[in-house]
């Protein structure tokens, strides 16, 4: 059998995806001007930066990320996978945009991501405004935790959310937004997200936070790093600044940018506020 024999060969007996190039990611892109990744939180919609979208996108092409598994997108792969696979989708939607570098926005679980792509691919990522988001989740329950000490209990956190039945994960998610977001007129918006999100998804995202952490690998980062975070009569600014300047110790250069009286959803909290300091963070 000839070498071209035996390649047509094999081309009937494989799938034609085996040949079709991975498609482009279902991300929105609005606007014009230099090039700005947006990127929500744990189990939330690119909706959150409706607030800003339209702002924005008069001065920024602005790429909405819709991470998989997450307020109606379907799941794709392993949930275990579920942050590395993002980080992999963000870059893989700049090639196909043929973007050779943007700026990047991320809230919560996207203010993480944020980190290590500008760890993992600083010729990408210009600069990085995190939003609410620690480089390891845990330190807001004590600072001497490690991802050793942390990861039996995540493992139990996240089987409990596996096996809670439709129900009680409601229920869950409803006491937890009044924590979460000050504006009750989101409320019912952010539990609705979770509440169409893949169980497997946002379970394996949050094991994922709970045991990996990123400041040891603050040093590496060398583009420019703002830090929004909130404070309120429950946390208040000093017991904040307590907790995320030594988080981010290791970050040469860090901006830590401190906005009072918001909770975790500070796009909606204080609105105004917030994109003052996020597009300070972009260099406006």
């Amino acid at each position: 059998m000839t070498r071209a024999m035996f390649a047509a060969l094999a081309a009937l007996c494989l799938p034609a995806a085996a040949f079709a190039e991975e498609a482009c990611p279902p991300f929105e892109v609005t606007g014009s001007g230099p090039d700005l990744v947006l990127v929500p939180g744990l189990g939330s919609s690119p909706a959150v930066w409706d607030g800003v979208k339209d702002s924005l996108a008069k001065d920024y092409r602005v790429h909405l990320v819709h991470v998989a598994g997450f307020a109606g997108r379907a799941p794709e792969g392993d949930p275990a996978t579920l942050v590395a696979r993002t980080e992999a989708e963000v870059i893989r939607h700049l090639d196909c945009q043929k973007v050779a570098r943007a700026a990047y926005a991320g809230h919560s679980l996207g203010g993480f991501l944020g980190l290590m792509l500008a760890a993992d691919h600083p010729d990408r990522i210009s600069r990085v405004v995190v939003v609410d988001s620690l480089p390891f989740y845990p330190l807001i329950f004590d600072a001497r935790l490690t991802p050793e000490r942390t990861a039996a209990q995540a493992g139990v956190i996240r089987d409990s959310m596996l096996a809670m039945d439709e129900v009680t994960f409601a229920a869950s998610q409803r006491t937890g937004v009044q924590s979460l977001v000050r504006e009750t007129s989101f409320h019912e918006q952010v539990v609705g997200w979770s509440l169409t999100s893949d169980r497997a998804s946002f379970a394996g995202a949050f094991h994922t936070l709970m045991t990996t952490d990123m400041r040891p690998r603050l040093g590496e980062i060398t583009v420019p790093v703002t830090v929004l975070a909130a404070a309120n009569a429950y946390a208040p600014r000093d017991r904040v600044e307590a907790l995320f300047a030594p988080a981010y110790a290791g970050l040469p250069g860090v901006k830590l940018t401190y906005i009072e009286d918001s909770f975790h959803f500070i796009m909606f909290d204080q609105p105004a506020a917030f994109e003052k300091a996020l597009r300070a963070g972009l260099g406006d």
